[in-house]
């Protein structure tokens, strides 16, 4: 009765001349909230704040709801949540930068971050500090540290962090900060590197696991099976792909220390026996030695593997590459006759190969990669089958004597007549026309294919636009071959030839490219193919591998692995050939070095050869490829052995199963998994997995994840419906899409929060 304005001062705001109340209105927030204006005064102080504030307000925001987008605001993120909050300041940590302290402190909300934290993590610290805090979550969460009251919390925590774009690098330097202030490396010391490998809080537990590996692997005390499952434990963890390269050297030297001895000591019956389990089996030792020596080099040669690879580079040198070829050796030594006119024989190639293509009047491709040795086209095949519409499958071909480009590329020529020899050197004529150079090769298939046929430079055929001049160029001919040197070049010249293996790599992703530039301009049909292989060792060649040869006569060209001339006559060291009984003419003598040695030759490489009867130089790969109209591929199907859908505890164990082994048309699939309530919130850590598996029974491509569930799962989302969000890969970005989802009910007992004691 005393104020006849009452109703209309509870309708709207009083006018107010104080400060706080002239923050309110401009707010829109009621007069009760006056306190927090006032203990939060410099907060408010700027405009700037007061506009991002009222921009985050919404109708029922309480006390706490404000403060905490005034932490945001504060910390500069979107996520109100103590741990979005958490990963700023941390990332602020990393970078020295101590803003974040002094601002909660002056805007008076370091009491309401510290209590929502201690609140959270059960830190108890009479004047907290985050370096304490993060010193103290990675203690707890380790095996390596004492397990406390932050262990689920605290996993949780780290699971966002390692998994933030924004955030990671900040991870990378704090850890190795902790590490040093825990003494991690003294702790790891005396434990069996086993114990830590799930884990990944530091970069210290790679090198351990790598170390012992490693130690283990070369003294081979370890089996492969052990290696390999090891270290599929470490491909999804955070430091992995810094190691990547470490893991792979492991991965393959186990390998290689456990088929070369299984293969060496074979005995062949004749040349198409040794070729044809040469492209079955055997080149894995050899596509194992060069990827093994790739990836030693992308470690920069890191002394930890040094003593492992002077172990690989024995075994592949002396229990491998010599031995294999001795044995090899013998059959060849029982032959005069190599076997040109065989039908896998590469000198048929155009025959057996191209001739039904032309008789059919159907364009064919054909790629031909110099010095692609069949264990490197063997890689090839497989990534060509992985794209999607492209099938592709390889054989083999008995390469020409020697082994060398000239011959080699001569050999898949269309011919009326033969091959020979010039007079006095090591050129070649096919049907006495020069085969040396695109002009020279265009000219022999133009006379001798019966079609319309060209060549032409694989750098000069990429540059063609695809849907004009490309198309043109390809409407004009019924059978173009494509040449491509990348491998030859690097290898044979002895200031290069130690990286013929990356040079190696750089092709097989050219020749994919090519690939599909063949298939734009409607290139239906593909063949690739080489001239020779090659031996690549390494390691600076023992004076044991040069061959002593006394050899006589007119000779017309020297090479490591080959000499060419007449009326010649040599030792033991060399097998002999007449020219008529290699697919040559009469009146020339070859002579090969035995095995694999190499003759004295002023200025060449020696680590980089070819031209000689090998295995590795003289199997001839043959890839058929054909582009298709529907898909030839697909990714494996991921599913869960879902025995529940209720959640009772903190921890939810998941059983995750891979549907089918992997091949050529199914492939591998990387998910990631994690808890979610309906509306989006996150409420466990989080999975990945390379589901990968190519061999084993259903059971044997189980695999097992135990969730930690956060406090907000047995709080505010108890009793409601959540989701296990299985996520994949999108293609060429940092971004997930999902896969697939199932749904629990969350029925967990406040006892569960006892599951960290």
């Amino acid at each position: 009765e005393s104020n006849w304005l009452l109703d209309m001062e509870l309708a709207y705001h009083v006018f107010q001349t104080d400060q706080e109340a002239l923050y309110l209105q401009e707010l829109e927030l009621d007069y009760a909230y006056k306190s927090l204006v006032s203990d939060h005064i410099h907060f408010f102080s700027a405009k700037d704040r007061r506009e991002k504030l009222k921009e985050l307000l919404g109708k029922g925001d309480g006390p706490v709801d404000i403060r905490y987008k005034m932490l945001s605001i504060v910390f500069g993120v979107d996520q109100l949540s103590v741990y979005g909050f958490l990963l700023a300041h941390l990332n602020a940590l990393a970078n020295d930068n101590t803003k974040f302290d002094r601002d909660i402190d002056r805007y008076n909300l370091s009491e309401i971050y510290w209590s929502q934290v201690k609140g959270l993590f059960h830190f108890e610290n009479d004047s907290p500090n985050i370096l304490e805090f993060i010193i103290e979550i990675f203690n707890s969460t380790s095996s390596l540290g004492l397990k406390s009251k932050q262990t689920k919390e605290g996993r949780i925590l780290l699971s966002q962090w390692k998994d933030s774009i924004t955030y990671k690098d900040a991870y990378r330097i704090l850890s190795e900060r902790i590490s040093e202030a825990l003494d991690i490396e003294l702790k790891l010391d005396s434990e069996p590197y086993e114990s830590v490998l799930t884990e990944d809080h530091y970069e210290l537990i790679d090198k351990k696991i790598i170390s012992s590996l490693n130690d283990k692997i070369s003294t081979q005390t370890i089996k492969i099976e052990t290696v390999l499952t090891q270290i599929k434990q470490r491909e999804n963890t955070f430091w992995y792909f810094d190691y990547k390269n470490y893991y792979d050297c492991l991965i393959h030297a186990s390998q290689i220390m456990e088929l070369a001895p299984k293969y060496s000591s074979n005995n062949y019956s004749t040349i198409e026996v040794g070729v044809d389990e040469y492209a079955k089996s055997l080149f894995k030792i050899d596509q194992l030695y060069r990827k093994f020596i790739w990836s030693y080099r992308e470690t920069n040669q890191n002394r930890v593997l040094n003593q492992l690879y002077l172990k690989i580079e024995k075994v592949y040198s002396n229990d491998w590459l010599l031995n294999i070829n001795n044995n090899w050796q013998k059959t060849i030594d029982k032959k005069d006759t190599w076997p040109f006119k065989h039908p896998s024989s590469q000198q048929t190639f155009f025959k057996t190969h191209i001739k039904p293509f032309v008789d059919r009047n159907q364009k064919v491709f054909v790629v031909i990669s110099d010095a692609l040795r069949y264990e490197c086209a063997e890689e090839l095949t497989t990534m060509i089958q992985n794209e999607n519409r492209y099938q592709a499958n390889i054989e083999s071909m008995i390469g020409s004597l020697p082994s060398y480009t000239q011959l080699g590329m001569a050999s898949i020529l269309p011919r009326k007549d033969q091959i020979t020899l010039k007079q006095g050197s090591d050129l070649i004529l096919v049907d006495n026309i020069p085969s040396s150079g695109i002009d020279g090769r265009s000219k022999i298939l133009q006379l001798n294919s019966g079609c319309r046929a060209t060549a032409i430079q694989a750098e000069k055929f990429m540059k063609m636009n695809s849907s004009t001049d490309g198309r043109s160029f390809a409407k004009s001919h019924d059978v173009i071959y494509i040449y491509s040197n990348l491998i030859d070049k690097t290898g044979d010249d002895k200031t290069s030839e130690d990286r013929v293996f990356e040079a190696v790599n750089e092709e097989l992703e050219n020749l994919i490219d090519l690939i599909k530039k063949i298939a734009a301009v409607n290139g239906n049909s593909i063949l690739i193919t080489s001239d020779h292989g090659f031996i690549y060792q390494h390691h600076d060649i023992d004076e044991s591998d040069f061959s002593k040869s006394n050899f006589s006569g007119d000779v017309w060209k020297t090479n490591r692995r080959f000499v060419i001339g007449s009326l010649m006559e040599t030792d033991e060291t060399c097998k002999s050939f007449k020219g008529e009984n290699i697919g040559l003419q009469e009146g020339v003598d070859i002579l090969i070095p035995k095995s694999i040695n190499r003759l004295r030759v002023q200025g060449a490489g020696s680590r980089f050869v070819h031209g000689g009867a090998t295995l590795q130089e003289v199997t001839i790969p043959l890839i058929k490829i054909s582009k298709k109209r529907e898909d030839t591929t697909r990714q494996v199907e991921v599913d869960i052995i879902q025995t529940t859908d209720r959640i009772t505890s903190n921890l939810l164990l998941v059983s995750f199963i891979q549907s089918e082994v992997i091949s050529e048309v199914v492939q591998p699939r990387t998910i990631k998994a994690e808890l979610f309530a309906e509306d989006g919130t996150s409420l466990s850590d989080s999975f990945k997995y390379d589901f990968d598996f190519t061999d084993g029974s259903e059971r044997q491509r189980v695999v097992r994840k135990t969730f930690t569930l956060n406090s907000k799962a047995s709080g505010q989302y108890k009793n409601q419906r959540v989701k296990l969000l299985l996520e994949e890969p999108v293609s060429g970005t940092s971004k997930w899409r999902r896969y697939k989802d199932f749904y629990f009910s969350l029925n967990i007992s406040f006892t569960n929060d006892f599951d960290d004691f």
